[in-house]
């Protein structure tokens, strides 16, 4: 898988307040395919949503070929987002309780030609900790992010917004899925994140950050992130994915 390896590890948990999870994850690291999904549509709707984001998108993925390149790459996901949103709406018709269910989807790809290709739509979040910097990778697709884009609201304002669950794209509820496309390089010691909105709207970024840096191990540290979401109130599910990059060893 080119010179480097990668593990990773995904915890996933209710939160405090609701009575179901409808968060779901992906995690291949064989392949190198990540994926968080954040469900919408109420109770066993909003799971089904986000479990079908997440196993077709990975799994689509996951056959993607080492010899493809990046535009290759693009075009699969594009493939995968909308051969998922296509099922959500095939599901919601065909079952009247599940009517405008729809999900977020985060998706990392770690390539052996030492590329990342992340693609996005709604408000889940991927970053990356390099350097003892978080950088976020992704834009959230929200009323809140258009309102600090335009300078109405700053982003400290932005944290808890009582707005912050209006998401302006999803799978499953626009006609033609548009998620974003950000291609990146990787390098050793890279830290991901993919996470639901669980996370961020409970926790600052620099706790984030400073959670990364000294949690070592990806299952710890997920662990932590989670634990942190719900001191600081759980108010809705919360999973959290984290991936390390290492350099390969070397064959004799």
């Amino acid at each position: 898988m080119g010179r480097f390896v990668w593990t990773c590890a995904a915890v996933s948990d209710v939160g405090r307040v609701r009575e179901s999870n409808e968060d779901s994850v992906f995690c291949d690291a064989e392949s190198g395919v990540f994926v968080v999904a954040d469900g919408m549509g109420g109770h066993a709707a909003g799971e089904v949503a986000s479990a079908i984001a997440s196993e077709m998108i990975g799994v689509r993925l996951c056959g993607m070929e080492d010899e493809d390149g990046l535009d290759e790459a693009r075009s699969r996901f594009r493939m995968a987002f909308m051969e998922a949103g296509n099922e959500i709406v095939r599901q919601a018709q065909a079952d009247l309780s599940r009517d405008g269910m729809g999900t977020t989807a985060t998706v990392l790809v770690l390539r052996p030609d030492d590329n990342r290709v992340v693609g996005h739509i709604g408000d889940s979040r991927a970053y990356v900790y390099r350097g003892e910097e978080l950088v976020r990778i992704t834009t959230d697709h929200s009323w809140v992010e258009e309102q600090i884009e335009r300078g109405m609201i700053t982003r400290e304002e932005a944290f808890r917004h009582p707005q912050s669950n209006i998401i302006t794209r999803a799978l499953g509820t626009d006609p033609i899925p548009a998620p974003d496309l950000f291609v990146g390089s990787v390098e050793a010691g890279d830290r991901y994140l993919l996470c639901t909105d669980g996370l961020t709207d409970m926790v600052e970024e620099t706790r984030i950050a400073r959670i990364l840096q000294t949690v070592h191990e990806p299952r710890p540290a997920a662990s932590r992130l989670v634990s942190e979401a719900n001191l600081a109130g759980g108010t809705d599910n919360v999973t959290a994915l984290v991936v390390d990059v290492s350099e390969a060893p070397v064959r004799e």
